[in-house]
């Protein structure tokens, strides 16, 4: 009876907040994941490019290779290789910190790299494309942007060893015409 009494005088003081009620069963929104990129995106042209001179000119603390380096088959980052709590494996990324820009958390070093290698072009965050791994070893960090398809397609390549020229064959059997997958020919 108070609580009606309460709600009422509520209502009669032009109060149009709703009446207190328990813990509410309706699921909380979840945070919407920032797309993948964004921080990449973050930085200008001028930036992008400073940071990957320096990854190329600049060894790694207690190690004797540098950032990022030429290989045989393109540019390969020598971060060591992280994992997720669940184990699952996270790419290479670079802390930014030391070079006092707007952004400075860490930056994923193959979005860099494409940003880079792109004039400084702006990575599409739509949902539906991605940064692709040209290569099947991820130090390699030769990428391509593409739909979220052909990156899954990608994976198939890499998996199925598709990127390789077998005996008789005039071409490997790699779909991807344009931008064809890689990876080490006698594994």
């Amino acid at each position: 009876m108070a609580d009606q009494k309460v709600l009422s005088t509520k209502a009669q003081s032009g109060d149009k907040r709703a009446p207190a009620e328990g813990p509410s069963n309706e699921p909380k929104p979840k945070k919407q994941k920032k797309a993948k990129g964004h921080l990449a995106n973050q930085l200008s042209p001028e930036e992008v490019t400073h940071i990957v001179n320096w990854m190329k000119t600049t060894k790694i603390q207690g190690r004797n290779c540098f950032y990022i380096e030429q290989k045989d088959r393109g540019w390969v980052c020598n971060l060591a290789a992280t994992a997720t709590k669940s184990g699952e494996p996270k790419y290479p990324q670079v802390d930014i910190k030391r070079f006092k820009f707007a952004v400075t958390q860490k930056v994923l070093v193959h979005q860099l790299f494409w940003r880079f290698q792109n004039d400084g072009a702006l990575i599409d965050l739509s949902p539906d494309m991605h940064i692709s791994h040209l290569d099947k070893d991820k130090t390699y960090i030769e990428c391509v942007q593409e739909s979220k398809d052909m990156n899954e397609s990608r994976k198939y390549c890499h998996l199925f060893g598709w990127y390789k020229l077998k005996p008789g064959e005039a071409r490997a059997r790699c779909p991807h015409w344009e931008k064809p997958c890689t990876g080490p020919p006698n594994e």
